[in-house]
């Protein structure tokens, strides 16, 4: 079979679908593992956008790959404090394939009224502010290696010569070795048809016109390289997970006429979010000081914030 399909049956079809938690219990951890800051910090963003009139009210409020929900609890949390008058001009959302992460979703926002989507196709938005984190990374990629590209037979590597339609897509980027998700380019036209106008928030790590493989299996936090190990031990009890090729996204940015908002390090968005202020203003100032250490110090220099905005013609 494909790569990009047993990347799918692995991730999506099997360890995405059993609800995996995500943090010091899971296999990885993501910034929102380090603790509230991250969401008050994107809730902070959130406001800013609406003071800066980028964004406009009302609005449909969108968190795609939620997980467990802690990113959405965190968001809201901290708007309650910020500015809790808005929320009467706002609907929230989750967009959730899979019925047992829906389950922990309702649990952490059991105060919370929102309504759960299956995919993007379901959806129609008017006005929306859309965010993820680390989602794009979690997309059915093909390996490409020059004129090849990667099949999997009896949980084993092989290559075969490229595909000539996939050939162009990557002579298109660029692209001679490394991780082609066809599933991003999916994505974008999902979200195009589904979202009269929005901005989309994300943050997610990769790097520009790859030159090597970037795939990786996590377990229990342990970092392990998908070729020199049997995949079949692997199989759908551990993360699988690669670079995102940042040449692809901001292709697809362009492509569909959205307007580049922001692309710079995670580190520095979240600075910009107002970190400071945040701190300055907590009762809890070593605690949060605590996980602003963890997440500039932590996630390196591959994380980054993207941001891009669709407006009515």
């Amino acid at each position: 079979m494909l790569f990009s399909e047993f990347f799918q049956k692995w991730l999506h079809e099997t360890y995405y679908k059993n609800a995996v938690f995500v943090g010091r219990k899971g296999d990885f951890y993501t910034a929102v593992s380090v603790g509230e800051l991250f969401g008050s910090l994107l809730a902070k963003h959130f406001l800013s956008l609406i003071d800066k009139k980028i964004l406009t009210l009302p609005l449909q409020v969108v968190e795609i790959g939620a997980n467990e929900g802690y990113l959405s609890c965190d968001f809201l949390s901290a708007l309650v404090k910020f500015r809790p008058s808005i929320f009467e001009k706002l609907e929230f959302y989750i967009i959730e394939p899979h019925e047992k992460l829906q389950i922990l979703q309702k649990q952490i926002l059991q105060d919370v009224e929102f309504t759960h989507k299956k995919t993007l196709k379901d959806c129609h938005f008017t006005n929306a502010f859309i965010f993820c984190n680390e989602l794009y990374d979690s997309f059915a990629c093909e390996l490409i290696d020059n004129d090849k590209m990667a099949f999997v037979k009896d949980f084993k590597l092989i290559f075969k010569p490229l595909t000539p339609a996939l050939k162009k897509q990557c002579e298109l980027l660029k692209l001679q070795k490394g991780e082609f998700s066809p599933y991003l380019s999916s994505f974008f036209e999902d979200l195009n048809a589904a979202c009269e106008r929005f901005v989309f928030a994300g943050f997610d790590y990769g790097g520009f016109l790859p030159q090597k493989f970037s795939l990786r299996i996590y377990q229990n936090h342990q970092l392990y390289d998908p070729f020199e190990v049997d995949l079949k031990a692997f199989f759908a009890k551990s993360d699988l997970t690669y670079n995102v090729n940042f040449t692809h996204l901001k292709y697809l940015i362009e492509k569909h006429h959205f307007k580049l908002l922001n692309f710079k390090k995670q580190s520095q968005a979240l600075l910009e979010f107002g970190l400071e202020s945040i701190i300055e203003q907590s009762e809890n100032k070593e605690k949060l000081l605590s996980q602003a250490k963890y997440l500039f110090f932590n996630f390196d220099a591959k994380f980054h914030f993207f941001e891009f905005q669709k407006s009515p013609l």
